[in-house]
């Protein structure tokens, strides 16, 4: 391989690969980026009403490109597993990026659930603006009303009328051969507190249950697993019926690999050499629909063929020797070293780290004999911990921080629950972290749940978000990506951040 092909290749990862990969509620990344993991059609599937996936599995990603013509019709063309007719009418009812002109944004829930004091109300105002409904359902508000506080107050007052008009929106769609999608995420930023997030969700879900009644309207809610472990939340009558058919965004290995390698195909810089790569060393061919480059099948699924073509850019083994395999296969560990407590892998951290890991090797190691040299994977994976940590810590659980500081550089695992509870007694963790907790009150959005049962309840915490696992013999392991970031020790391990 010569010098500039493997530049053009360290480009084509660098450049193919966007920081936030499968992630946010703007579509940045053009059509050809996208990819849809067999396992994932289900998800997209519009009979399939509860999307449930970890922080970086792609919610976000899914909501907003299902909303965007362009992606919708890649999506409808490249992948028809997900069962996304051309006729499907698609709109947005909550999440990140809405307007609040067709979705009220959070400010705008807060002034109306202390007046109506039923969430599905306001779900229902959303629902109806979505189909359309006519007069006199308000399109528009006097002076010095909110259009939402009229939508939602007319609802409440018209319940007969509104269920009259579903009916007649379902019929027209229903006799037109369409479906209409309502598409709602980020519902951890419905409120500012948990305590005003649950009531909101909890009557989301519940609307979503009641469309199921319906023949051509659907709701699809981009969920966390910890929000449907929440009772307070899930706890309503058929509730069991909605989450029954809930679909997940897990990745397999497989999936991720594919990804990746879509991504690479279409790179501006480097995307033809890799085509060419993929033609010399597995004979497979890549396809072209309008500008857009589609992975060959074959490479999809099949672990060998994947794992035959990242050794042609990272080698067999993460070591200097092409036969040192003790450390291990890049094409495994990369995958190994990014999953969580639950053995799932955010496309995200995995898109991060091979990103990292073509920088680094376009500045470090320029001269080694591959595209990716196995220390940049190493430095890679180590950013893409601290990534996820910081997605954790900062945004959604700002009590982890608590409790995992003070064991930076006092603990190796696997340990003993013991050892934590000495470190978490000499700093008295739980009972600062207690009294954070009860001067906070109703602001914590989303505190322990199990903190009344001391240690073991945050351990069973820690391990319920996938931060740690319970080993047979009962000791505590810690997962590398998040292991690494905060500062803990494991013999053989990668080196933690300090």
């Amino acid at each position: 391989m010569t010098p500039q092909d493997k530049k053009s290749l360290r480009q084509a990862i660098a450049e193919g690969l966007p920081q936030v990969a499968h992630a946010g509620a703007i579509t940045q990344q053009p059509p050809a980026l996208t990819y849809v993991p067999p396992s994932h059609a289900k998800a997209l599937d519009p009979e399939n009403s509860v999307v449930e996936g970890i922080r970086g599995a792609g919610k976000s990603f899914w909501w907003a490109a299902l909303s965007s013509t362009e992606h919708r019709k890649f999506v409808v063309s490249a992948f028809p597993d997900a069962h996304i007719a051309p006729s499907t009418i698609i709109r947005q009812g909550f999440g990140d990026a809405a307007g609040s002109l067709d979705a009220p944004s959070k400010d705008v829930l807060a002034s109306l659930f202390p007046q109506i004091k039923n969430a599905r109300t306001i779900w229902r105002a959303v629902i109806a603006h979505q189909l359309q409904f006519p007069p006199p359902f308000p399109q528009t508000a006097p002076d010095g009303v909110n259009v939402w506080a009229a939508r939602t107050a007319w609802v409440h007052d018209s319940p007969e009328s509104f269920d009259s008009m579903l009916l007649g929106a379902d019929n027209a769609l229903h006799r037109d051969g369409k479906t209409s999608l309502v598409l709602f995420d980020a519902l951890d930023r419905l409120a500012e507190t948990w305590a005003d997030i649950r009531p909101l969700a909890r009557g989301l879900l519940q609307v979503a249950q009641d469309m199921r009644s319906t023949r051509a309207v659907r709701l699809k809610v981009f969920v966390r697993p910890d929000m449907l472990e929440d009772r307070a939340i899930v706890g309503f009558p058929d509730a069991s019926k909605l989450l029954a058919r809930r679909a997940n965004l897990n990745w397999r290995k497989v999936d991720l690999y594919a990804l990746f390698y879509q991504c690479v195909g279409n790179a501006t810089q480097g995307g033809a050499l890799f085509r060419d790569l993929t033609a010399t060393t597995l004979s497979l061919e890549w396809q072209k629909a309008d500008s857009l480059w589609l992975i060959p099948k074959e490479l999809c699924g099949n672990e060998d063929l994947q794992e035959k073509l990242f050794e042609s850019l990272a080698g067999k083994a993460m070591s200097s020797s092409p036969t040192g395999l003790k450390r291990g296969k890049p094409y495994k560990w990369a995958v190994n070293h990014l999953q969580d407590g639950r053995d799932q892998v955010s496309p995200r951290s995995f898109c991060e780290a091979l990103r990292k890991a073509a920088e680094l090797s376009l500045s470090d190691f320029e001269d080694h004999e591959l595209p990716l040299h196995f220390k940049s994977i190493q430095a890679g994976v180590q950013t893409a911990s601290q990534v996820r940590v910081d997605e954790l810590v900062l945004e959604d659980y700002p009590w982890v921080e608590n409790v995992m500081s003070p064991l930076r550089g006092e603990l190796t695992v696997p340990c003993f629950p013991a050892d934590i509870s000495a470190i978490w007694k000499r700093h008295g963790v739980l009972e600062k972290l207690g009294d954070e907790l009860n001067d906070l009150g109703k602001s914590v959005k989303l505190p322990p749940q199990h903190l009344v049962d001391g240690l073991d309840g945050v351990l069973l915490d820690l391990a319920e978000l996938g931060l740690i696992q319970r080993l047979s013999d009962g000791r505590i392991q810690m997962p590398d990506v998040y292991r690494i970031a905060f500062g803990l020790g494991r013999r053989g391990g990668v080196k933690p951040l300090r």
